[in-house]
């Protein structure tokens, strides 16, 4: 079996992600939905402020500065906006996008709205025209969505725009992502509960969540074979592992840092962990980079893994730009040159801070300081002296009629001044989270995640689509 994980496929959008294979989420019925603001909606004259729910309470302050840099990220969103689908581009101007990148949207305009950014208004109207094209668009062999769209018509495309009837496969990790997204919209704003999960239940898991692990699809462009191919390698797998994981679905192996995959280097006198599966065999390599972790404590919670990972994560690249004057906070990103998509890793292909393609070849000389993974560290360690080094760095790095950069030229290039849905959405997620902290930990606390209720698995209309509890 061929085994491909989300950042072995090439990527032509913003896709800090998007390019994996298949995903699953889950869904359905919030606990105590009868809840009497479920269907509040700010229907008086003049809209309140705020109708999320009351148990989200009202977070910390933020500073006059994180509102700022939220409305500059926020600018990518209007500027890239399509109002027919409610989709938005994954990277500036260009038409296309993953559901990667529309959970990244989602999660950005949950945040517009958390900050008063966008009205009531402004938000319902984006989120009941995006609600409507993920209900109707047409799925991948009929099982879940295609990896790629085109924002302004909502047709399957392949990563070069061109429609694509049939389909070029399915993504999981990018679902994860925008199940993610859905579970936290039902959360703060529970009058969304009943859309989010028949979106969700639109998708068959049959194939793609199996022996505790994630598995996407491919189309063979030649043969049109759909090869069905695990997913996920460390970091990554974890993240959206623990989604799934957090409805019902086994991930014994994909949401658990510590699986027979993983293994460690010491680099800088750091142990970093990293995916022992051997990419000459199975054609995915695995990317040691900053997003993952940070994103999985962003929206999942602290715990006694990711803890420990994260922080050595920080601390072997404070080290780097201590030995180097380098400052360091990779990711992979797009670029604005040639190969237009980067890998900018902490280990990589047996090597340490090894930039290369999706292919692996080398790219050390397009080596960048990413936006997002910067700023995340900074939100995620707002006391650190190094937070403050990284946040000086890419303070600038923004256009306040574009949006957020994706980053800076280690070589003295400039800036890498394309601007990409999920640099910005990363951004203002990030806020988010220094806001509330990690929304899914808190609507597992409050008891209000998505699940499986016993009539929702046992109905007609969704047997054999492999729901939790379903047989086999």
């Amino acid at each position: 079996m061929n085994i491909i994980n989300r950042d072995s496929l090439p990527v032509i959008l913003t896709l800090s992600l998007g390019l994996a294979i298949a995903s699953t989420v889950i869904l359905l019925s919030v606990n105590n939905e009868n809840d009497s603001s479920e269907n509040s909606s700010g229907t008086k004259s003049q809209a309140p402020k705020r109708a999320s729910a009351a148990w989200l309470g009202s977070g910390k302050e933020l500073s006059d500065t994180d509102i700022q840099q939220a409305r500059i990220a926020w600018k990518y969103f209007e500027n890239n906006y399509q109002p027919k689908t409610g989709l938005v581009n994954a990277a500036d101007q260009y038409p296309s996008t993953t559901m990667w990148d529309t959970g990244s949207t989602l999660g950005a305009t949950i945040a517009a709205k958390e900050f008063d950014i966008i009205t009531q208004k402004e938000f319902d109207d984006r989120v009941i025209t995006m609600m409507e094209t993920l209900s109707e668009i047409k799925l991948f062999d009929g099982v879940a969505p295609n990896k790629v769209y085109n924002t302004i018509s909502g047709e399957m495309v392949d990563y070069g725009n061109n429609v694509s009837a049939e389909g070029i496969g399915i993504s999981t990790l990018d679902l994860a992502r925008l199940a993610s997204w859905l579970n936290i919209l039902s959360f703060i704003h529970p009058k969304y509960t009943n859309v989010a999960r028949n979106i969700i239940l639109r998708w068959n898991y049959t194939d793609l969540i199996q022996q505790g692990q994630m598995f996407g699809m491919a189309r063979d462009p030649v043969t049109k074979k759909i090869d069905v191919l695990q997913e996920g390698r460390l970091g990554y797998e974890q993240y959206c592992g623990k989604i799934f994981q957090m409805f019902g679905f086994d991930q014994s192996v994909s949401a658990t840092y510590n699986n027979k995959f993983a293994t460690s280097v010491l680099i800088n006198n750091v142990p970093i962990a990293y995916d022992k599966r051997d990419p000459r065999k199975l054609g995915a390599y695995n990317y040691v980079v900053t997003e993952s972790y940070v994103m999985d404590i962003f929206e999942n919670g602290l715990d006694d893994e990711n803890g420990p990972l994260t922080e050595n994560i920080f601390e072997v690249q404070k080290r780097r730009w201590q030995k180097t004057g380098k400052v360091t906070a990779v990711s992979e990103d797009n670029i604005n040159r040639p190969p237009y998509f980067v890998y900018n890793t902490i280990f990589a292909a047996g090597s340490e801070w090894n930039a290369i393609t999706d292919t692996g070849k080398d790219m050390s000389d397009l080596k960048t300081l990413s936006t997002k993974a910067a700023l995340s560290l900074y939100f995620l360690y707002p006391e650190r002296e190094y937070s403050e080094v990284l946040y000086d760095a890419v303070s600038s790095a923004y256009d306040s009629e574009m949006g957020w950069y994706s980053g800076v030229y280690e070589n003295g290039y400039g800036y890498n001044d394309i601007a990409t849905g999920n640099t910005n959405g990363v951004i203002l997620t990030g806020i988010l989270f220094k806001k509330y902290g990690s929304l899914n930990k808190l609507a597992i606390e409050k008891n209000r995640v998505l699940k499986f209720t016993p009539e929702i698995i046992n109905a007609p209309e969704h047997a054999g689509k492999g729901l939790p509890g379903q047989e086999r």
